[in-house]
């Protein structure tokens, strides 16, 4: 089986190697093909997830017609080997705000994420991980503004 070496990204690279092996202890890899939802909007936020191999889109489906993938929004394209979302748990929210979607076959990591949050507070990482996220998320709104930016041109070009 193939190793993922999560501790080489980021977020883990905070961690301990104890704190690791406790969350490697309460993670489990599942494989998703092409066009399968991870998670939906407004769906309860109970897990965490990291891309292993793969591409996720989240996107922000129309408030008129969820079911519809062309009138959402991708805010993300999750690219990275170790690229963690889902992460609205760790921020207090019950639900997640956004629809993770497959766009190419891939593994990902799913961690319980009142669990991992007890192995960073045990620890305490918890200031360090929560930077490291707020970084991640100014970022994602900085990518969701161009896009709002750009789809604004083309719609006026019309």
């Amino acid at each position: 089986m193939k190793k993922f070496n999560i501790e080489e990204r980021e977020i883990f690279s905070l961690l301990t190697s104890k704190q690791i092996a406790e969350i490697s202890e309460v993670a489990v890899i599942k494989e998703f093909e092409e066009g399968q939802i991870v998670y939906d909007q407004k769906e309860t936020a109970k897990n965490l997830f990291i891309l292993l191999e793969g591409e996720v889109s989240l996107r922000i489906p129309s408030r008129k017609d969820l079911s519809i993938e062309k009138f959402s929004l991708e805010i993300e394209k999750i690219t990275y080997h170790g690229e963690l979302f889902g992460t609205n748990f760790l921020f207090g929210l019950k639900r997640y705000m956004s629809r993770a979607r497959i766009k190419k076959p891939s593994k990902i990591m799913i961690i319980d994420a009142e669990k991992f949050l007890q192995i960073i507070r045990e620890n305490k990482s918890e200031f360090a991980v929560m930077s490291y996220l707020a970084k991640v998320y100014f970022q994602r709104y900085i990518n969701t503004m161009k896009e709002l930016e750009e789809h604004s041109e083309q719609t006026s070009n019309i």
